[in-house]
């Protein structure tokens, strides 16, 4: 479908046409918020939901819309330091390399001081299909982020649809409610702005407690941000527990 655009319209005049309206509007026509949901299996068994995933496939012109915004939203987060330090998930750099020097320095310390250290590797439960959407767009109201792009993605999500792909055929329409549609361009920049409060206050924590000696760091799992990992000392680690639930 990509390679038949460009073929089509290989100057993207119309395109350009069609999402500028979009964004005078602050809105996306109806059909862009249908999707169709196929599920991957990701480990473990078959009969378990938990052990698929679901990726929403959407209309070609709405992902390359969304693609748009996510670049532009990328860039105005960059230029603002929008993002904590400890995130990792969904950006151009690998941050795994950093992350893992961290975690090593941080238990080269503990032996070599003969210090108490913890690590714990936090799984998120249905991290990207859990997050209200009410949580996302107060998020970029926060940081500031444009009132006409915040309308925007409130209209994405608002009345948006889904149908599950099965071997008997779709299902009926399913409503978006909540979280964020895998498969979106746009989802894995919300995401981390929706985390991205708790993140700043685990860092504002840190700075009251002397006996936290490294921040809190994220831990990759498939390239994705549902999985982090923290490390403190015992007493921290009560801390951060109280922030998590």
């Amino acid at each position: 479908m990509y390679r038949q655009w460009r073929e089509v319209d290989p100057g993207c005049k119309i395109l350009c046409a069609v999402f500028n309206v979009c964004l005078r509007l602050c809105k996306v026509p109806p059909s862009w918020k249908i999707s169709s949901t196929i599920l991957i299996h990701k480990s473990g068994d078959h009969d378990n939901v938990t052990n698929w995933r679901p990726i929403a496939l959407s209309n070609t012109l709405y992902k390359l819309f969304t693609k748009c915004m996510t670049r532009k939203l990328a860039e105005w987060c960059e230029d603002h330091e929008v993002f904590s330090n400890a995130q990792k998930g969904f950006t151009p750099y690998d941050g795994v390399i950093e992350h893992n020097f961290l975690l090593s320095q941080h238990f080269e310390n503990a032996r070599a001081g003969h210090s108490e250290s913890l690590a714990a590797w936090i799984d998120i439960s249905n991290a990207f299909g859990s997050i209200p959407h009410d949580v996302i767009l107060h998020a970029l109201r926060t940081q500031g982020v444009d009132h006409d792009f915040v309308s925007l993605v409130a209209d994405i999500y608002h009345e948006a649809t889904t149908c599950l792909l099965t071997e008997e055929g779709p299902s009926p329409p399913i409503s978006i409610r909540r979280g964020v549609k895998q498969g979106c361009p746009l989802s894995g920049i919300l995401f981390n702005l929706a985390l991205n409060d708790t993140l700043k206050r685990f860092k504002d924590l840190r700075r009251r407690r002397k006996s936290w000696h490294s921040p809190m760091t994220w831990y990759f799992s498939q390239k994705t941000a549902s999985n982090y990992k923290t490390y403190s000392t015992a007493h921290g680690s009560r801390s951060k527990r109280s922030i998590l639930k």
